[in-house]
């Protein structure tokens, strides 16, 4: 497979990725308008999907054929803990019940996720692992360029915009890329773009604090 294979699905999520990307949620976070209640519903689906993330990751390090593969998603496993940790300290400070239900787009995202690592090829699930990571990194860095580390989102925006977390995303393409063969590259390119659209339905999804509807 083409050492471009990751410039070629960011080239064709383009579009979708620019409407991520500049999201008003990210917009207004970025420039101090979001109003508290949108943020907080953010805090609430996005700690619900982390915990996923963790299943998620332990069903790829199940299923990783080899010892580096093995241990970088290990190390994720535990900065994805330290996630919620940032999650709960939020809550604790601010009164926030963490204790909700999924709206439908943080469910059907979680099950995609979930269901690509047990069921998918080692690649698509890497696609959707660098997917998203790629997609927070590049989200945040949006709302780092206009905000800094403001308060209250310090820590998140610093957790997903250090040096740390991109030497991460470019790990995690470079064993998608050692880990596709051409074979694999329609349900790479497929499960890339599944992932691209979830991230945008979760910045909406937030946004517009849109729950089951009955």
């Amino acid at each position: 497979m083409s050492t471009t294979l990751l410039d070629d699905l960011l080239h064709e999520a383009r579009p979708l990725w620019q409407r991520m990307t500049e999201h008003p949620f990210l917009r207004d976070l970025a420039t101090g308008q979001l109003p508290r209640e949108r943020f907080d519903f953010w805090v609430q689906q996005d700690y619900l999907f982390v915990q996923a993330g963790i299943r998620f990751l332990a069903l790829l390090i199940a299923r990783a054929p080899d010892e580096e593969l093995r241990r970088g998603l290990l190390d994720a496993a535990v900065a994805f803990r330290h996630e919620l940790t940032i999650f709960e300290d939020y809550a604790r400070t601010n009164g926030l019940s963490l204790a909700v239900d999924p709206t439908p787009v943080c469910l059907g995202y979680a099950s995609y996720l979930l269901a690509t690592a047990a069921t998918g090829s080692l690649a698509e699930a890497l696609a959707v692992l660098w997917g998203a990571e790629k997609a927070y990194y590049d989200a945040w860095v949006t709302v780092r360029r206009s905000l800094g580390l403001a308060e209250p989102y310090a820590r998140w925006i610093e957790n997903w915009t250090s040096p740390q977390f991109a030497a991460w995303v470019d790990w995690v393409g470079r064993q998608l890329l050692r880990t596709t063969t051409a074979l694999d590259y329609d349900a790479v390119r497929a499960a890339f773009l599944a992932t691209a659209r979830y991230e945008y339905l979760f910045w909406d999804m937030v946004y517009t604090r849109a729950r089951w509807p009955v």
